[in-house]
């Protein structure tokens, strides 16, 4: 599941201004952390990794984002105990999993109605748009 949008509503208390603020939030800060978090993976170092890691895991945990919170968690802990055998693989991951959720934030965006009501929502898995009954 790449966005679970129930759960992202849920904890912002079914306030979509808010989600969009967040998915601003989230659009302003990704590319910096991505290509950082990718350099500390292409030096080896750790360090780094955990960092950025744990920074790109906050920063999507208040979308609902869970497949990249788990992965960019796993990179988090390769840094912590400083294995990095998996971490080239994981960043590719990690990658697709964020192209992914970038093109689910912009559908819902897309969707959003001038009073700010959203037409589409994910279903109960979060992974494909339904719409939303007396849209």
């Amino acid at each position: 599941m790449i966005l679970d949008f129930n759960g992202a509503m849920h904890r912002l208390g079914n306030d979509v201004s808010l989600f969009r603020e967040f998915i601003g939030f989230y659009h302003e800060d990704y590319p910096r952390l991505l290509d950082l978090l990718a350099s500390a993976v292409e030096r080896g170092d750790p360090d780094a990794i955990h960092q950025h890691a744990h920074a790109l895991k906050g920063l999507v945990a208040s979308l609902g984002a869970t497949d990249v919170m788990a992965t960019a968690a796993g990179l988090e802990r390769m840094g912590r105990a400083r294995d990095l055998a998996d971490a080239k693989k994981s960043l590719h991951k990690l990658q697709g999993e964020i192209e992914q959720l970038n093109a689910e934030l912009d559908a819902f965006c897309r969707s959003i109605r001038e009073d700010g009501a959203a037409t589409l929502q994910p279903n109960g898995r979060g992974s494909h748009k339904t719409p939303v009954s007396g849209a």
